[in-house]
């Protein structure tokens, strides 16, 4: 018959042996996470990428300069530096995005169309993309006026009459053009993120019109590809295309990449793996305390096997 202390003794024993195995394959695990994430970064670093279009590559080497790089997370390339210096709001910083991908347009059209950038310097702070076509002022052409029936009998038959040029123009608002040419409201806080916006592309633009340069106008696709919903027949889209859609992509990937690295109102969580924090384990019995040491012997072989 077995003694109830005994009993008691042996059920203590298993689970702190549980217990101790538990704790072992936990410190085993958290060590293999570590090996883990170190062998991903070595190899990483030793991996070289290459991407199936030349388009691709040079949009890879434009982010990893410009924008940002994962094996450099310390680095601070100009898009990054720009977007993390807004911190008053949101709203700052999305607006900033949307103005670097209309100056990153813009430059796209410029540089499709064969004709040179717009220089980034303190002119473009100023004004933007906007040509100094008021030094070169093309003479006054004479304007053709159709003049209907109704309008010549309200002058009386006067086939000599003027029409006012500004009578359809009374009461309209005046408007100012955005980057992207859209109608906007210039108002004072959209003024200084333009402006903002306009300083740090001057970092930014020359790199990316530098790689974009290097892929080929005319390269269409040679097979179909599917880009998010949209499927794409072969020569529907050029070398230059898949360039400025997944730039835009990239764009805004990095942007919530850094909102969420430098903006995220989450709780900071930090493990730290190598602690050395001591975790408490009830003392196991002895085999002589149980009064069995055989008991002792078979449990120490089966914990000895499971550390081997």
């Amino acid at each position: 018959m077995i003694n109830r202390d005994d009993l008691v003794a042996e059920q203590l024993l298993r689970e702190n042996i549980r217990r101790a195995i538990r704790i072992v394959q936990e410190k085993r695990d958290k060590e293999e996470g570590v090996v883990r994430s170190i062998v991903r970064n070595l190899l990483s670093e030793g991996t070289t990428v290459k991407y199936e279009y030349t388009s691709l590559n040079q949009l890879a080497h434009f982010i990893k300069e410009a924008v940002g790089d994962p094996a450099k997370p310390d680095s601070n390339p100009a898009f990054k530096d720009a977007y993390t210096d807004l911190t008053s709001s949101h709203e700052d910083r999305e607006t900033f995005v949307e103005f670097t991908l209309d100056f990153a347009d813009e430059d796209f059209k410029t540089i499709d169309s064969d004709r040179e950038p717009t220089p980034l310097g303190q002119d473009f702070v100023e004004k933007g993309f906007v040509e100094d076509e008021e030094e070169e002022e093309d003479p006054e052409e004479d304007q053709l006026v159709k003049v209907s029936i109704e309008d010549l009998e309200d002058s009386g038959g006067d086939l000599t009459f003027q029409p006012d040029d500004n009578e359809d123009n009374e009461g309209e608002d005046i408007f100012s053009i955005g980057e992207d040419g859209e109608i906007i409201e210039d108002d004072e806080e959209s003024s200084g993120i333009r402006r903002f916006s306009r300083e740090a592309y001057k970092r930014i633009g020359p790199v990316l019109r530098r790689y974009y340069l290097n892929v080929p106008r005319d390269a269409p696709l040679k097979k179909a590809v599917s880009i998010g919903d949209k499927e794409y027949a072969s020569g529907e889209l050029s070398e230059r295309d898949l360039f400025k859609i997944y730039f835009k992509k990239n764009m805004i990937l990095w942007s919530e990449r850094y909102e969420d690295e430098f903006f995220s109102d989450g709780p900071d969580v930090n493990v730290d793996i190598d602690s050395d924090e001591e975790v408490e384990v009830e003392e196991i019995p002895t085999g002589e305390e149980l009064g069995n040491e055989k008991k002792e012997d078979n449990v120490t072989s089966a914990l000895d096997q499971f550390l081997e």
